[in-house]
């Protein structure tokens, strides 16, 4: 399910993030993690969202457009 829209699908098509030491990460297997569907991953709410999972993000937009790139390829 993404936590940004709630909705829920198959875990093909949503991306795992994971936060290590206050730092987005797509999700390496270990650690607690959340999912984020590829719709909204380029919206400004999920930024909202991320922001009070992550707790001291610093650079999140960043970060975000980081991975979406990585995710397009």
């Amino acid at each position: 399910m993404c936590v940004v829209c709630r909705q829920r699908d198959l875990q093909k098509n949503l991306i795992r993030f994971k936060v290590l030491e206050s730092v987005l990460q797509l999700y390496d297997g270990s650690g607690r993690s959340f999912y984020v569907c590829y719709m909204c991953l380029p919206q400004r709410k999920t930024q909202q969202i991320i922001k009070r999972i992550v707790k001291k993000a610093e650079n999140l937009q960043e970060q975000i457009e980081e991975i979406a790139q990585i995710c397009q390829k």
